[in-house]
């Protein structure tokens, strides 16, 4: 083999020093993509570890309520007697509260996390007042009931509200003894 001329040495240094360069090129943009890969994968099981530290924190924060439940759970009724217990609790609170009943439906049984429930909604008319009586008795903890919706509008006369709501009454399904 024949000795390389000096301007082919340098041609050949410089090509060799472009392929070092460009391999090393090419190994740093392996690096940093594989530093951002391992980056978001470290941010996402921080994530996940987050947010599976928040449902066990939940979880230990339902244990009384779960305890409570159980210690007070909701009465044993047909859907019928359900039906009739809230309708006849709604007329007499009312009442009780100065409210006058405008209009009221009963709604089918729903079957819900605790049992069943039964729905009524109505229309009420009466004082601010009295209206804040009736939801507070309404919903008291252990009567099982709740108000998952409620508007409350001015009256044409002043002091009194126009009430429209729905009530829930929460029961487990008693069974009826056949013949």
């Amino acid at each position: 083999m024949r000795k390389l001329a000096p301007n082919e040495l340098r041609l050949l240094l410089v090509f060799c020093a472009a392929i070092f360069i460009a391999l090393n090129l090419f190994g740093f943009q392996a690096w940093k993509s594989a530093r951002g890969g391992l980056t978001r994968e470290i941010a996402d099981a921080k994530a996940a570890l987050a947010e599976s530290q928040m449902w066990i924190d939940a979880a230990g924060g339902l244990g009384p309520g779960q305890e409570w439940i159980q210690a007070h759970p909701p009465e044993s009724l047909t859907s019928d007697a359900a039906s009739t217990a809230l309708l006849e609790f709604t007329r007499a609170s009312a009442d009780e509260n100065g409210l006058k009943v405008i209009e009221e439906n009963l709604l089918p049984s729903v079957s819900v996390a605790a049992g069943t429930a039964t729905a009524l909604q109505a229309k009420l008319s009466g004082s601010f007042a009295g209206v804040t009586k009736f939801l507070f008795k309404l919903q008291y903890p252990t009567s099982w009931r709740s108000v998952p919706k409620l508007i409350i509008r001015s009256d044409t006369e002043p002091p009194n509200v126009l009430v429209e709501l729905e009530v829930h009454q929460y029961y487990t399904p008693a069974t009826i003894p056949g013949p």
